[in-house]
């Protein structure tokens, strides 16, 4: 009778198990799509349509979160493009997230077929190791496409592309730290990449570090929220080479600075590389220290120039050729002569072509081409300016130019101001941190806000939805 009891209890224990097991994976593909859905108001509809919403999500095991994607091209873009955006977003619903693998149809079918069905006690073979490294669990997953034989060279990128060539000598420190600063879009990340596959090339057994800045502040946060500063600090002594993208956004930021500078100083010191790269060139970060400035500005400072016709076009027939893409040359000439606003921008239209093309069966041709990329082709005939909305929305609502950048909240002048602060957002390339200080150094909380207010608004109200869409048409036709 006891044995009868005993086998009762176990079998309903192990149903329980199961149950929880299948909790917990409902819990998590609800955070995958919470983080998806914040992600979606920090980027443009068209990116997260095209690189983020296809991420499926796969399991959550050992701090790894894995997604998963029917494209490799899709993959890519959101491993090389998105990651930092994708981990700082997911870190807030996944605990303790070390890594995130985002994985192609048939790997991501092979591990989705082990996540539920299996016993809950029963190990999963994946092709990660359960410790992480302090490197592993920091860098970003280097993208071996990007590397500098994809990388096309002409006269506006000839310095960054022989500054990086060259410390990738590991022999030379001439040129340390070396700081890469040009518009977004132009191959800052391509080459941040090739660095690092060409000094793993030559010694395999080098600590390579490629992070965004983003992700170093994450990192520090976390640290002091653990209480393990120390364990921090020589973590990052234990690197030969880091490599930091988008230093802007550690701006204002003045512990996190403050930590930045002495892991600088100390790296430098004990002779270690260092490559940043920006948006702008170390005397213009405003929000920067002015010790860290000048230790930024003390080794070798290399700038992207504007692309000419001839890079841009050279550029796509490279792209074109590496994707096997059968896409007319006249249409490649149409392209490079009418997006001339950062080169991500042109292989993104190029992409969007093919898609199109994949998906409907239209034929590439300039006029659908010019049809399909109507947005696109009128922002980029002029360079839309966030105080050139500010101007037209103040004069549209009879508001003074200063109420754009006031802390005001009346609703006259508040709402007037989220309008501008979307158009700003939905128009131009740049990010909320740089919205928001156009508006007077307002938090990019405050910007994601007025945003998806908005949004909101604009499907109820029908009047501001007019009002929007007139603003848009003038601004977009001065």
């Amino acid at each position: 009778m006891q044995k009868n009891e005993s086998h009762t209890s176990t079998k309903d224990m192990t149903i329980v198990q199961a149950d929880d097991t299948v909790d917990f994976q409902v819990l998590q593909i609800d955070n995958w799509e919470k983080t998806k859905q914040v992600i979606s108001l920090n980027i443009k509809e068209i990116v997260w349509k095209a690189w983020i919403e296809p991420l499926n999500f796969i399991k959550y095991e050992k701090k790894i979160l894995y997604l998963g994607s029917n494209s490799q091209l899709i993959s890519n873009r959101a491993e090389t493009q998105y990651y930092e955006t994708i981990f700082c977003e997911a870190s807030k619903y996944f605990e303790d997230l070390l890594k995130v693998t985002i994985l192609t149809k048939n790997i991501s079918k092979k591990l989705n077929s082990s996540k539920i069905e299996k016993h809950p006690n029963t190990e999963v073979n994946t092709p990660i190791n359960n410790d992480l490294s302090f490197v592993d669990s920091v860098s970003m997953n280097i993208n071996k496409t990007l590397n500098f034989d994809n990388f096309v060279v002409g006269n506006s990128n000839q310095m960054p592309y022989a500054a990086s060539r060259r410390i990738c000598d590991i022999s030379s420190f001439i040129y340390n730290p070396l700081y890469i600063y040009g518009n977004v879009g132009m191959g800052k990340t391509h080459l941040l990449n090739a660095i690092a596959i060409e000094l793993k090339e030559k010694n395999p057994n080098i600590k390579v570090v490629l992070m965004s800045a983003e992700r170093f502040m994450y990192q520090f946060i976390k640290a002091i929220r653990q209480k393990d500063t120390i364990k921090f600090k020589d973590q990052f002594k234990s690197i030969d080479v880091l490599m930091i993208d988008d230093i802007q956004f550690i701006g204002g930021k003045g512990s996190t600075q403050e930590e930045f500078f002495y892991t600088f100083n100390n790296l430098i010191n004990e002779g270690k590389k260092i490559i940043i790269s920006s948006n702008k060139s170390p005397v213009e970060l405003i929000d920067l220290d002015e010790k860290l400035k000048s230790r930024l500005g003390g080794g070798l400072v290399v700038d992207f120039l504007p692309t000419n016709y001839e890079l841009r076009l050279d550029i796509l027939r490279k792209k074109v050729n590496l994707s096997g893409l059968n896409i007319p040359f006249d249409v490649l000439q149409f392209l490079a002569k009418k997006i001339v606003s950062n080169v991500r921008e042109l292989e993104g239209a190029l992409n969007r072509i093919w898609a199109n093309h994949e998906l409907s069966g239209k034929d590439i041709s300039i006029e659908n081409s010019e049809n399909l990329l109507s947005d696109i082709l009128l922002i980029n005939e002029k360079n839309i300016s966030i105080s050139l909305i500010q101007e037209q929305v103040s004069l549209f609502f009879n508001l003074k130019l200063s109420d754009m950048v006031s802390s005001r909240r009346s609703i006259n002048i508040a709402r007037p101001r989220q309008v501008a602060m979307y158009i700003s957002k939905t128009i131009t390339s740049f990010s909320y941190p740089e919205i928001g200080k156009a508006f007077g150094g307002k938090d990019h909380t405050t910007v994601i806000h007025a945003v998806k207010k908005i949004e909101a608004l604009s499907i109820v109200d029908l009047k501001l939805k007019k009002q929007i869409s007139d603003l848009k048409k003038s601004i977009l036709t001065i």
